[in-house]
């Protein structure tokens, strides 16, 4: 995964190649302030977690990057925890 300074410098780089005025008030009209209202909301959003719900979702991400996981043909066939 690219650091937040790398994403940054590759986008720099990527709106300082645009000539076309369309583009660039596109960007600036509507593209960049969705993504920081968007922004304001995903902070919102991750504030609504405790800190139990926090480490869950981190170790499930752990899980997934050590390759702990299952097919949905394994979880259908283990899924008798759930019924009568």
């Amino acid at each position: 995964m690219k650091s937040k300074k790398e994403i940054k410098a590759e986008l720099h780089k990527k709106i300082d190649s645009i000539d076309d005025e369309h583009t660039l008030n596109m960007l600036n009209e509507d593209i960049v302030p969705y993504a920081i209202e968007n922004r304001s909301k995903e902070k919102e959003e991750e504030d609504d977690l405790t800190d139990e719900q926090w480490e869950k979702l981190k170790e499930a991400i752990q899980q997934v990057k050590d390759g702990k996981t299952i097919t949905l043909e394994e979880f259908y066939s283990k899924k008798q925890w759930h019924t009568k």
